[in-house]
């Protein structure tokens, strides 16, 4: 899933962990994503078990940058 997080887009494609599970179907997750300069974020989320479908837009922070 993409957001736009301060003018750039942040690609959010891994759970690393699961917080609660409310049903088979919709999990808050967080996840780990980077944007096209190499930056990478954490955010919380929610999965429908496959794919991210929803981020926390304030919960987004950088964790590290271009390597």
């Amino acid at each position: 899933m993409v957001v736009e997080f301060l003018g750039n887009d942040v690609e959010f494609d891994e759970i690393v962990d699961v917080f609660d599970e409310h049903g088979p179907y919709c999990k808050e997750v967080e996840v780990h994503g980077t944007d096209n300069e190499g930056f990478e974020y954490s955010a919380i989320g929610i999965s429908d078990g496959d794919e991210i479908t929803e981020i926390d837009i304030d919960s987004i922070e950088c964790i590290g940058g271009p390597k």
